[in-house]
């Protein structure tokens, strides 16, 4: 338990030294977010806080595991996946970085995520089986890779959507990795529970500067890094547990931004736009147009996915059938969220996608 919680406030430590420091980095070299209609900030703000989250995730996990102990050994075990994963996370980290300074064209960026997510697969860190005790197990078989490489890259572009208000990205993906070290624990996975402890405690740190009114953003160095950390480590997880809540759990965690990409790719693939055209229909836009704050919509997003995942915990503890209906029912209140919130309409869909064939 000591490792764990100096591998939390090392970290938080960390990011709080090292951001002020990418802050003057950005405003030397004039690498600042571009302002524009789908924008909701006002003036000059640095756009590359995820070199600090990845500065201060790595260095802290470097010195935790050189350290002799329990965590070491594991790592000389599992090392190897945890390498794969950071090393995939480094490939999207990069390409991010550059799309910061210089642009980069959306396809480009996706082919690096999905050539990451391949790389990662192809150590075995796949989702082969779920499983419900005494109802049903799914063997993807081959379809693993797919589904997996689906997962993982969706998962990262939902977090990069979802960045769109100050410290919105930051603290729902703190929370999602607190409920991946939760589980890691949980399945007797430590080394990946200190990988998601180092994350939260950078996105904590990181916090300090990016909450309404932010003075830096991650920008898509740091939200694409995110996405492909947490979702290739819920897919270890799952791996590891083959049971429902293995996969369930993170799902409740990230609802937001995961229904969020849903919803929004549905909606622009029945309008006929590209889904990687930018726009003000995502959840966080509509609440703006509802007349609330920027703040007081990043603390509902908390909110909302603190209850979703509070309310998964109890997958832990059901079995079988208990356990499905628990999940269904939490999804269910996530998308009557977005349904109240105006971000989803099941019959404005259809009928898009009715008159996109007809």
């Amino acid at each position: 338990m000591k490792t764990y919680i100096i591998t939390y406030l090392g970290s938080l430590v960390l990011s709080l030294l090292l951001t002020p420091a990418v802050i003057a980095l950005a405003v030397r070299y004039n690498l600042y977010d571009r302002t524009g209609p789908r924008k909701v900030h006002s003036g000059r703000v640095a756009r590359i806080g995820g070199i600090a989250i990845f500065a201060a995730m790595v260095s802290m996990m470097a010195m935790v595991y050189l350290l002799p102990g329990n965590i070491g050994e594991r790592f000389y075990q599992l090392g190897t996946k945890i390498l794969v994963i950071l090393i995939g996370a480094a490939l999207v980290f990069v390409i991010g970085l550059i799309d910061d300074i210089k642009s980069v064209k959306s396809w480009t960026k996706f082919l690096v995520q999905i050539i990451a997510a391949i790389f990662v697969c192809s150590f075995g860190i796949r989702i082969k089986i779920i499983n419900v005790p005494d109802l049903f197990s799914i063997d993807f078989g081959f379809f693993s890779w797919p589904f997996t490489i689906l997962w993982i890259v969706g998962v990262t572009n939902a977090i990069n959507f979802i960045d769109g208000l100050d410290g919105l990205a930051a603290g729902i993906s703190a929370i999602a990795c607190g409920t991946v070290a939760v589980l890691s624990i949980y399945f007797g996975q430590p080394v990946l529970c200190v990988m998601m402890l180092a994350m939260a405690g950078a996105l904590s740190g990181f916090l300090f500067f990016n909450f309404n009114p932010a003075k830096i953003f991650m920008g898509d160095c740091g939200s694409l890094f995110l996405g492909f950390t947490i979702a290739s480590a819920t897919v270890m997880c799952t791996a590891k547990s083959q049971a429902l809540v293995g996969f369930a759990l993170p799902l409740l965690a990230l609802g937001i931004p995961i229904f969020d990409t849903l919803f929004i790719m549905l909606d622009r693939f029945g309008r006929e736009k590209s889904v990687f055209q930018p726009d003000t229909e995502h959840f966080h836009h509509r609440l703006l147009r509802f007349g609330l704050k920027q703040r007081h919509v990043v603390i509902l997003s908390y909110a909302v996915t603190l209850l979703a995942t509070g309310a998964g915990v109890f997958l832990m503890a059901a079995r079988s059938i208990r356990s499905l209906i628990v999940f269904i029912s939490i999804l269910v209140l996530v998308i009557l969220v977005f349904h109240i919130a105006g971000a989803v309409s099941i019959r404005h869909i259809m009928r898009a996608v009715r008159r996109k064939y007809h």
